[in-house]
């Protein structure tokens, strides 16, 4: 099997131009289970309450695990890269169960014993990376949604280390990024199993790759404000690596913290932050509540405004209590919707963490750190203030009231 894939690999570089052969990665371990010549461990395993079991199989390293207490499960391999390497990828092949029973499985990052990292995938079609740590797991990424999840195939999973930071890839389609300080340790497979049913879980291909190259990203770190929160300093990485935004370069600022009530059904306020920008980043935790049990609920909520002229021009962006993002254009008074994104099921009292990037005519909207949806072709690129905004739904009692808490903007340099 080995032997087939060598003869392919130099009919390839044969067949392919030049520049194409002028590869920047170098495959430092490569293991496709066709024998085990690595000495996977295999058979019974006991974890604490888990019970695993391990095969090598139809070319597959099947873990069938079983668990009184879902936890994770993992297997760390050790690969210490060579010393003149910049960067560092690990991939695999994983298939999960197609839709029963939930299970996620993934990468081991940095496994230090009783620290590691795991980036997963789950047949729920989503992701996340996470920080377990003397028994507690911190969740560093949400369970963010795949959109093009196949659940009937099998799967590629690739961490790419560079300079501090994990790049997250499915199926070479880049996800996410993370800021993470790596301390050395090594590098394997987790299988996370989200029930106490039996579930088998399938790695193929194992692969790790070193890079003595710069990596060839349009991403600068040292134009990012040193001042710039982890958080935010991912957010901008991660938007420029999706090309929702075009440059690095700003300014960081923190955000007042905010109690705005208003008991004008029908009615709107605003509270600015007195800046003059076209280009930012708004991000704040809110917090909803609704003085009458029935309000209306596509017209009650809290968000942002940005680009304001003057009272009545303005783009704004707010989660409604009946579980949709509105983002609209406000223009001398005109309202011209723009896009629509569901967040969420309906509810009168609530809380979330709200984002919005504006670039030019490309405005993205994210939801829990997760981007929900991007308008493309926004015409409205002028600069104004931005700000905090509440819609009123009801006149009853306190009225609509928003709590905006841990607020950050990143104000970009390219405004035009």
């Amino acid at each position: 099997m080995k032997k087939v894939y060598f003869l392919l690999f130099i009919l390839l570089l044969l067949t392919f131009p030049v520049a194409a052969q002028e590869k920047e990665w170098d495959i430092n371990f490569f293991d496709d289970y066709d024998d085990n010549s690595f000495a996977w461990p295999l058979g019974a395993e006991a974890q604490g309450t888990t019970n695993i079991s391990r095969v090598i199989k139809d070319s597959s390293y099947v873990w069938t695990v079983k668990t009184a207490d879902p936890n994770v499960s993992w297997m760390g391999v050790n690969l210490n890269g060579p010393a003149d390497a910049q960067r560092f990828r690990y991939s695999a092949e994983i298939r999960l169960p197609e839709f029963d029973p939930l299970s996620c499985a993934g990468l081991l990052l940095d496994n230090q014993g009783s620290s590691f990292y795991g980036y997963v995938i789950c047949n729920d079609k989503t992701y996340s990376l996470f920080h377990a740590q003397n028994g507690s797991i911190e969740t560093l990424i949400p369970y963010t949604p795949i959109k093009d999840y196949d659940s009937f195939s099998a799967f590629n999973i690739t961490a790419e280390v560079n300079a501090g930071w994990v790049d997250l890839y499915y199926n070479n389609e880049s996800l996410d990024t993370f800021n993470i300080p790596f301390g050395g340790g090594t590098f394997g497979l987790i299988a996370m199993p989200q029930t106490t049913e039996s579930t088998e879980i399938a790695f193929g291909a194992f692969s790790f790759e070193s890079s003595a190259a710069a990596p060839q990203t349009t991403f600068d770190a040292a134009t990012v404000d040193p001042n710039t929160s982890d958080n935010m300093a991912r957010m901008v990485k991660m938007l420029n690596m999706k090309e929702r935004i075009t440059s690095t370069g700003g300014n960081y600022i923190t955000l007042p913290e905010k109690e705005i009530s208003l008991a004008m059904m029908g009615y709107s306020a605003k509270d600015g932050f007195h800046i003059d920008k076209q280009n930012l980043i708004l991000q704040s935790d809110i917090a909803w509540a609704s003085g009458y049990d029935h309000p209306n609920y596509s017209s009650a909520g809290c968000g942002f405004y940005l680009r304001g002229l003057e009272e009545n021009t303005y783009i704004e962006i707010f989660a409604a209590m009946d579980g949709t993002i509105y983002v609209n254009v406000n223009r001398s008074g005109t309202l011209v919707p723009l896009i629509s994104l569901k967040y969420a099921n309906w509810s009168i009292e609530g809380s979330g963490r709200l984002a919005v990037a504006a670039d030019a005519q490309k405005i993205t909207i994210l939801w829990n750190d997760s981007i929900l949806g991007t308008v493309t072709d926004a015409t409205w690129m002028w600069s104004g203030d931005a700000g905090y905004l509440i819609h009123s739904g009801t006149n009853g009692d306190f009225g609509t009231r928003c709590v905006f808490s841990n607020g950050e903007g990143y104000l970009f340099c390219n405004t035009q």
